[in-house]
């Protein structure tokens, strides 16, 4: 029986609509030139394009390239990342294990993950019968802009490889097409693990399309892969129990407990807002529109995931996560349902061609507009001094420093450095560690690790840094003591610890200016653990 013999239910009888699209060439050639553009600043200038978390992967890819264990600071380990881009990046340093030259090359493979997804997505609409120049004036600022040199390019292509391996069987349904669509979905999780509410929404819904089926191959094959999520995934869990004794697939620790960071919308960023807002409204006009199979069971499913993701955000996470790598999924189903809704109003009005060559001319004025702040802009950081260079050249190499401990900015530091650096925040290090500071308290482990130093916020304060940093808990796990200066200028005199599981003190460190070795404005200061 072939695949004609798949007849569709009632929820079926408006398929996907005609693969016909009409994209000038003129506006192709803008986003491919536009495309290019950004790919030659993040790789020739890639320093201002990653945030400090991406260097996370980096020094921990690096590491385990040259041999020294999934681990930070090689003090302790870790699995505080997402499993495939950590394994990425680890290949990466394989080949070219220096500093400046692994960064480049792995801005090379973000440039090429990201004009993967650009082009998945294109090809998904244009069988969707939608044209890309909406996609693409929402995904080229998000993806080379505004990910910062994260795990989320991989996630955005895998995402969209899901999806267009969906709209395959959906079209054609066969064995081959349900194992790509599940590959793809599984890989999808392992490449950014909470992408987990978005697949299993949607491998729910494709469960009930292919119930719905007459032939009941699909459901057959559709549940004949699960063993494919319990070998990788399980796989995945397991590696975690062996080496680091516990199932948490992450034990980075953003998970918090503080009521303060779960109001409402506190820790969701602008960023997710909008694409949240974009998706809402296409979806809404897909539906008045275009009631097709696509919206039911693919767009419809994608969007309830989004929804459970940003309940567990909004419950579970710290305000921490309103960093826009954390919404890629987001943003890649608003840059689609926008194209798809876009197309539908433009179809219900084609005797008139002004409404689309506004949406034309609207789309080139944003992308350039977008390109100039989050490209252009960009790369003209990379004239600036370079912080962790200078932090490397000032206490490595003239203080001796070798291991220190750090509030915040730990992974360019690390980068850039031979310093060991601890995350007092718990990221980079593993539950062992937060169990060590609850229980045997700070001291002990400064003392066993030889921890020469301490790095904080820079100093003095005005009255803003006081209210950020000044007796609260910043991040979970620090507590500055602070003292007036005069003029309205505040200083640190000491920094209260927390261990984050279970949260609780773990002890006080005193500074005072005189341990100051160096202060750097808005990036960090460093206090010698010597006292004067």
């Amino acid at each position: 029986m072939d695949a004609s013999s798949f007849t569709p239910n009632h929820a079926d009888a408006r398929s996907l609509v005609p693969t016909t699209t009409n994209e000038p060439r003129w506006l192709q050639a803008f986003f491919l030139l536009l495309a290019s553009a950004y790919a030659a600043l993040l790789i020739r200038f890639p320093n201002p394009f990653f945030a400090d978390d991406s260097f996370f992967y980096l020094q921990v890819g690096r590491n385990f390239a040259l041999g020294h264990g999934s681990t930070f600071n090689r003090l302790m380990p870790t699995n505080g990342y997402h499993p495939v881009w950590m394994l990425l990046c680890a290949l990466v340093y394989k080949f070219f294990p220096g500093r400046a030259s692994g960064l480049h090359a792995v801005a090379a493979l973000i440039v090429l993950l990201n004009l993967t997804t650009l082009w998945l997505a294109r090809h998904l609409l244009q069988k969707l019968g939608a044209e890309a120049w909406i996609a693409w004036t929402v995904l080229l600022p998000f993806l080379f802009g505004l990910q910062l040199g994260t795990e989320s390019s991989l996630s955005a292509a895998v995402l969209a490889a899901m999806l267009l391996a969906l709209h395959a069987w959906f079209e054609s349904p066969s064995c081959g097409a349900a194992f790509l669509f599940n590959a793809a979905a599984m890989l999808a999780v392992l490449s950014r693990l909470d992408s987990i509410f978005v697949i299993a929404s949607i491998w729910i819904a494709v469960l009930l399309w292919s119930a719905r089926q007459s032939d009941r191959r699909s459901l057959r094959w559709h549940l004949q892969c699960i063993p494919l999520y319990i070998l990788f995934w399980g796989g995945y869990l397991l590696t975690n129990l062996v080496w680091f004794h516990n199932i948490v697939p992450i034990s980075g620790l953003l998970k918090s407990s503080n009521p303060w960071d779960h109001r409402f919308g506190h820790n969701l960023p602008h960023t997710a807002l909008i694409a949240l807002a974009l998706a809402a409204l296409a979806l809404l006009v897909l539906w008045r529109r275009q009631r097709d199979r696509w919206l039911l069971y693919a767009e419809l499913p994608f969007f309830i995931g989004v929804l459970l993701h940003a309940a567990y955000i909004t419950l579970r996470m710290t305000s921490e996560t309103r960093w826009t790598w954390y919404y890629t999924s987001w943003a890649l189903l608003a840059a689609l349902t926008s194209a798809r809704a876009t197309a539908a109003l433009l179809r219900a009005r084609q005797g008139s061609h002004t409404p689309r060559l506004i949406a034309l001319a609207c789309a080139v004025v944003f992308s350039l507009a977008l390109f100039q702040h989050y490209g252009w802009h960009h790369s003209k950081l990379q004239s600036l001094p370079l912080p962790p260079v200078q932090f490397e050249q000032a206490i490595e190499a003239q203080d001796h420093i070798h291991r220190v401990l750090a509030y915040d900015q730990p992974g360019a530091m690390a980068y850039y450095s031979n310093i060991s650096v601890v995350p007092v925040d718990g990221l980079m290090g593993n539950l062992d560690f937060q169990q060590e500071l609850a229980h045997q308290g700070l001291q002990e482990f400064l003392h066993r690790e030889k921890i020469e130093a301490f790095v904080g916020p820079p100093v003095p304060f005005d009255d803003w840094g006081k209210r950020t940093y000044c007796d609260q808990i910043f991040l979970e796990s620090t507590r500055f003591t602070c003292a007036p200066i005069g003029h309205g200028l505040w200083t640190i005199t000491g920094v209260e610890i927390y261990a984050r599981r279970p949260f609780q003190p773990s002890g006080f460190i005193a500074l005072s200016p005189a341990q100051i070795l160096w202060n750097q404005p808005n990036y960090v200061a460093v206090w010698s653990m010597a006292q004067p």
